[in-house]
C-alpha cells in the first residue's frame, strides 16, 4: 500500500525529493501534495494545498501517512513547530540534509530519518561571520582530524570566512581527500593544503609547521570510542595525550597565536580511560599556556549528535528494524550539541580566548535518552507501546548523568553569548610528572597506564574489573 506522502518546501530541494521518489520504484510513496508559503512553485504535477502553517489541517484532511521536510534552511524554531506537528499525528517523517552535503557525497542517503538534532530543543549557536572574516582572512589555519565528523565541518565553517590558507591534517588519507576535494568546490579565494600526518610523530609535525608556519592551530584529532578505549589503554594515551603534546610544544616552538583544543564532558571527573587521557591532554593545553606566548584553550562538548559514535543512529536503526531499543539505565541523561553548533563554538572561542580557558556552550538542562528515544518511535510512525526497550546495564565507568565542568574550576561565568568559561589551575611541577607517562607507558603494563593515568588526572579508579 502507497503512504499518502506530502512534501513540506517547494524549491530545489523538493525538487530533488519530487525525483528521488519518482524514480526508485523501491519507495513506496505517494505524493499528494505540497505546502509552502510562496506560492509560485513549480513541482510539476503536484498540487500545493497549502502554507507551512497549514500542516495539521493538511494531515488530517489528505489523510497524510508520510512527511518528507524539504526545506534544508529552515530556522530552528519552525522547524522545531513542523517535527512536532509530525510527532503529535505519528507521521513517519524524514529530512533532506542540506544540498551541499548530497553533491558532495556526505550524506549517502538523500532522504533520512529524523534524528534529534532536528528538534533539539534550543536555537542553535550562531557566528558572526564578518567578523570573523576580518580575524582569519590573512591567517594560515591548521585543523588536526580535518577528516573527522568535527574536524571537517570546522574547515566548512572557516571556508565561509575565507581565511588565507587551510591545512587540512589527518593520519587517513581517504577522509583528508574527501574533505580536500570537497572544500575545493567552496571558494577559490582560501588555498587549501591536504596534509598527511600522525600527531604522534613529533618530527613530521614539526616539518609541516616549519613550511607552513601556521597562524591558528585546531586540535580535533582524538581517539574517543569509550570502550574500544578501555580495551587500548596505550593507544588512548598515545593519541589523546602524547600527540596532544606534541602538537602543543611543536605550536609553542613555531611562535603559533592561538591554539584550540576540542575536549569532551568526560574529561571532567573522569571514570573511563577515554575521559582520563582527554583531561590529561586538558592539562597538557593549559600547561603550556602558563609558559608560552601562544595563547591555549580547550573547548569542551558534551555529545555531539551525528559525530562518530553517536548512539542516536543505532536507536533509529532499532526502531526501524523492530528490533529491542537497547538503552543502558532509564535515568540516562545527556547534553546535546549539533555538528556545526559543536564546530561554530570552537571558532568562537578562538576569537574570544585569552589563554588558559576551558570553554562550554550554554546548553541548558540535559536530556533524558528516555525521551529521545520515545521521540524517535513517534518519528517513525510507531507507537510507543509496540518498541521494546531493553535495559542492559551501566558499562565499566559510565556515569548515569555527565558533567560540563570539574570541583577545581572556577564559577561558570558566561563570557559571550551562550559561552560559559571555566578556568582550571594546574599546577607546572605536574608537567614533569606527565612527561614520565609520556616517555615510558609503551614500558608498562595495561594496569600500571591505568594507575599513572588517573593518579595523574586526580581520578579514582576501580581495579577489580580489569
Amino acid at each position: 500500500m502507497l503512504k499518502r506522502t506530502l512534501i513540506i518546501g517547494g524549491g530545489e530541494a523538493a525538487q530533488y525529493v519530487f525525483r528521488t521518489i519518482t524514480k526508485d520504484r523501491q519507495m513506496s510513496n505517494e505524493i499528494v501534495g505540497v505546502l509552502d508559503d510562496k506560492s509560485d512553485i513549480n513541482l510539476q504535477a503536484v498540487p500545493l494545498l497549502g502554507a507551512l502553517s497549514d500542516l495539521e489541517r493538511v494531515i488530517t484532511s489528505e489523510a497524510i501517512t508520510s512527511v518528507f521536510l524539504a526545506i534544508p534552511s529552515l530556522e530552528t524554531s519552525k522547524r522545531k513547530q513542523l517535527l512536532e506537528v509530525c510527532r503529535k499525528h505519528k507521521m513517519e517523517t524524514k529530512v533532506l540534509p542540506a544540498l551541499q552535503d548530497i553533491h558532495s557525497k556526505k550524506e549517502t542517503l538523500a532522504l533520512r530519518a529524523v534524528s534529534y538534532q532536528d528538534i533539539i530543543d534550543r536555537a542553535e549557536f550562531k557566528l558572526d561571520y564578518p567578523m570573523i572574516e576580518k580575524e582569519i582572512s590573512t591567517k594560515t589555519i591548521l585543523i588536526t582530524g580535518a577528516g573527522g565528523s568535527i574536524g571537517s565541518e570546522i574547515t566548512r565553517q572557516l571556508m565561509k570566512c575565507h581565511p588565507k590558507k587551510l591545512i587540512l591534517l589527518g593520519h587517513g588519507e581517504a577522509s583528508i581527500y574527501e574533505i580536500h576535494r570537497e572544500l575545493q568546490k567552496l571558494n577559490h579565494k582560501t588555498e587549501l593544503i591536504p596534509c598527511i600526518a600522525d600527531i604522534q610523530n613529533e618530527q613530521r609535525l614539526a616539518e609541516v609547521f616549519i613550511e607552513y608556519c601556521p597562524d591558528i592551530v585546531y586540535h580535533a584529532a582524538a581517539h574517543k570510542h569509550v570502550p574500544l578505549m578501555e580495551q587500548n589503554v596505550a593507544e588512548a594515551i598515545a593519541n589523546n595525550a602524547k600527540g596532544t603534546f606534541n602538537l602543543a610544544k611543536v605550536s609553542h616552538v613555531n611562535g603559533v597565536e592561538k591554539f584550540v583544543m576540542i575536549s569532551t564532558d568526560k574529561a571532567v571527573k573522569p571514570t573511563t580511560v577515554m575521559g582520563a587521557s582527554k583531561r590529561m591532554a586538558e592539562k597538557i593545553v593549559q600547561l603550556f599556556n602558563h609558559t608560552s606566548e601562544t595563547l591555549f584553550c580547550v573547548v569542551r562538548f558534551g555529545n555531539v549528535l551525528g559525530s562518530s559514535g553517536s548512539v542516536v543512529p543505532l536507536f533509529y536503526e532499532q526502531i526501524c528494524n523492530e528490533e529491542p531499543v537497547t538503552l543502558t539505565h532509564p535515568d540516562m541523561e545527556r547534553y546535546f550539541m549539533t555538528i556545526p553548533e559543536a564546530s561554530k563554538l570552537v571558532i568562537q572561542a578562538s576569537m574570544i580566548t585569552n589563554g588558559g580557558e576551558i570553554f562550554v556552550l550554554d546548553m541548558g538542562d540535559p536530556i533524558k535518552i528516555m525521551d529521545v528515544i520515545h521521540k524517535l518511535i513517534d518519528l517513525t510512525g510507531r507507537d510507543r507501546e509496540s518498541v521494546q526497550i531493553t535495559f542492559i546495564g551501566i558499562r565499566q565507568g559510565e556515569k548515569v548523568q555527565e558533567e560540563l565542568f570539574g570541583s577545581d574550576e572556577k564559577a561558570h561565568v558566561q563570557i559571550f553569548e551562550k559561552i560559559l568559561v571555566g578556568e582550571g589551575h594546574p599546577q607546572p611541577s605536574e608537567l614533569a610528572n606527565i612527561q614520565v607517562l609520556i616517555d615510558s607507558y609503551m614500558d608498562m603494563t595495561d594496569k600500571q597506564r591505568k594507575e599513572l593515568l588517573f593518579e595523574l588526572v586526580e581520578a579514582d579508579w576501580s581495579y577489580e574489573k580489569i
